[in-house]
């Protein structure tokens, strides 16, 4: 007998929505989740998707649920095993961009409110926070929904972010906070001219160089609440016209930081300034996202519990991979913890999951919900 959630997951794959593209996923989860209770309010912005659904429960407390539908491009379609929009199912495995990386955790969040509403299980007030606008710049996304609740006084008590969180098993990792991400452009200005007459002339690159080592050398700190120490990377490097015989004049690094709470966005700025001291150097910062972090407590400890109940897994509170919509919601002050499937193939071509997968993360979820206090 086919799941619910495997049902619900084969229909939204088969929604043809890479991002920022929602292909009516969120008109298909109002249908599902009106006869429920559920209210739908549209916050859409700039062409994206936003929807809050909120169902008004028997139990204290505002649990949420935040997801997107929009996912990342297929890549060749022809590399494919299973067309991606197809959502296949062979050999207990669902097929299809999207399977991991989050209609199949949406999936199982909708699976488990039904069951749980059919059964007439008194539940606390819940919250769908649903996006088309994940995948891509997230300027218009779950940020105006955020923003949306603060201005309404309607900010969840806590909230489960889908995202596929686990490495081998569902339920051995969740994330309970993300680094900050920092991206800088350094332009390194000199003066062109030949490379027979360098008196003429200024090297960038020369310029450039002991620069960039000592920002290479920069010690951030150590590793800190379960986060890695921060980490400054040169990803890019660009400079010369390409003829052998000319200096170049400007030179062009780019940089990617990763860093944990111990630091911020001001100092990160402030050190990269200084490395650079004495050179002539145009800046461009950008600050894609703070880092945060959930600390430990009573609603990590609810979401570990379950898992546990389910899985007989004693999971992992892990600060790693890139970043989420999560660091909108924590910025508010809301606890975040994600759980998700897991993430083998997320961004990948033959993207899939197993579907025994989708049976725990919906059981899993339905204990969270059953389980869920405020303190």
């Amino acid at each position: 007998m086919t799941s619910l959630a495997l049902q619900i997951a084969v229909k939204l794959i088969r929604r043809q929505s890479p991002t920022p593209e929602d292909a009516g996923c969120q008109n298909m989860i109002e249908s599902m989740l009106a006869p429920l209770g559920f209210v739908r309010t549209a916050v859409d912005s700039n062409g994206i998707t936003n929807s809050i659904y909120t169902r008004q429960g028997e139990l204290a407390g505002m649990l949420a649920f935040a997801g997107h539908t929009d996912v990342v491009p297929t890549g060749p379609i022809e590399s494919w095993e299973h067309p991606p929009f197809e959502a296949v199912v062979k050999d207990n495995i669902l097929h299809g961009r999207g399977a991991q990386d989050m209609k199949g955790g949406i999936a199982c969040w909708l699976a488990a409110v039904a069951q749980l509403c059919a059964e007439q299980t008194p539940l606390p007030s819940l919250q769908l926070l649903i996006t088309s606008d994940e995948e891509g710049e997230s300027t218009d996304g779950t940020i105006r929904m955020v923003e949306y609740m603060q201005a309404q006084h309607t900010l969840p008590d806590a909230v489960i972010v889908g995202e596929p969180s686990c490495s081998e098993k569902v339920g051995d990792t969740i994330r309970r906070g993300r680094r900050g991400v920092v991206q800088a452009t350094l332009t390194f200005n000199g003066k062109q001219g030949h490379s027979a007459y360098p008196q003429d002339a200024d090297n960038a690159i020369h310029a450039a160089a002991p620069c960039l080592a000592k920002i290479a050398e920069i010690h951030w700190g150590d590793a800190s609440d379960g986060f890695p120490a921060t980490s400054c990377q040169i990803t890019n490097f660009n400079a010369g016209t390409g003829a052998s015989n000319v200096i170049p004049g400007t030179a062009q690094a780019f940089l990617d930081i990763r860093y944990n709470p111990n630091n911020s966005f001001e100092e990160i700025q402030t050190r990269i300034k200084q490395a650079c001291d004495g050179c002539d150097v145009d800046y461009e910062f950008d600050h894609v996202a703070t880092a945060f972090s959930t600390p430990d407590g009573l609603f990590l400890d609810i979401v570990c519990a379950s898992i546990e109940r389910i899985t007989d897994i004693r999971t992992n509170r892990d600060t790693g991979g890139g970043t989420s919509d999560g660091r909108f919601l924590a910025a508010a002050g809301v606890p975040v913890a994600e759980l998700g499937l897991t993430n083998s193939t997320i961004h990948q071509v033959n993207e899939c999951v197993a579907t025994h997968e989708l049976d725990t993360l919906t059981a899993i979820y339905t204990d969270i919900i059953t389980h869920f206090e405020v303190s």
